[in-house]
């Protein structure tokens, strides 16, 4: 097992990408914090992985976290220290997107979108990191296509997954001398709940046309990426942003 005896904190791991991440982690070994945006979510993400996998009792820790507190980000990182004493995996998966124009935007979505998605990711890296640096490690981001290629009408998404790509690799240059590996993954079209949720299917399917493989992908088909970035196969991989679109931004 490629994980075995490592500890990962995943943040938005009660569904999608993040549940397909921490099953895939348990799988192949790691102990891992569920972590949702309540702790109710995490019970039952947890309830539904010991339905579909074998998973040990002490295995997984459920969390409800508020990325725009501090203090909860802090009790989030605390709890799993004090169950497994480590961290040595950070999956800063939680997100937030939006579907606004520019015009259609107040500042109140500004600063919401930044608030979770660069700002929580960064307070949750700073409280991992205080812990992480004595042992090393690998942190993991998730960014998207939009981060790279923009996006029409989700100029602040784009702004915030833009964000992602440069903290990126702005502290794999810092923390590598701490042998702390960051990268991050930019999906493409991804079948979850949020992507059912604010996008219409005429939209969709314009994207799965545009994509070369012409489909859109589940969350379990990038899960593997992140376990390669995890584990110790990815031990000279850092500051790397590895796109996993179906060839959709090429």
């Amino acid at each position: 097992m490629k994980l075995e005896g490592k500890v990962a904190l995943i943040t938005g791991s009660t569904r999608g990408i993040g549940y397909a991440v921490a099953s895939l982690f348990l799988k192949e070994g790691a102990n891992v914090a569920i972590c949702g945006s309540k702790e109710e979510n995490a019970i039952h993400a947890i309830e539904k992985l010991k339905e579909e996998i074998k998973i040990e009792e002490n295995q997984v820790l459920p969390i409800g976290v508020n990325l725009k507190d501090t203090q909860s980000i802090q009790t989030m990182v605390e709890k799993v220290i004090q169950k497994w004493g480590k961290i040595d995996i950070l999956v800063n998966n939680a997100g937030i997107t939006s579907e606004k124009s520019l015009l259609d935007s107040n500042d109140e979505d500004f600063d919401e979108m930044f608030e979770v998605n660069v700002f929580g990711l960064l307070k949750t890296t700073r409280e991992v990191v205080k812990y992480m640096k004595k042992t090393g490690g690998s942190i993991i981001n998730t960014s998207s296509m939009v981060g790279i290629n923009g996006g029409r009408n989700q100029v602040s998404y784009a702004a915030s997954k833009f964000a992602v790509n440069g903290i990126t690799k702005s502290l794999a240059k810092e923390l590598g001398p701490y042998q702390i590996r960051v990268n991050a993954i930019a999906p493409g079209v991804v079948g979850t709940d949020m992507m059912k949720e604010r996008v219409t299917e005429e939209m969709k399917q314009r994207l799965i046309q545009m994509t070369p493989l012409k489909k859109m992908a589940e969350p379990k088909d990038l899960a593997g990426a992140y376990l390669y970035l995890a584990s110790e196969e990815a031990n000279f991989t850092t500051g790397t942003i590895i796109q996993v679109d179906g060839g959709l931004v090429m």
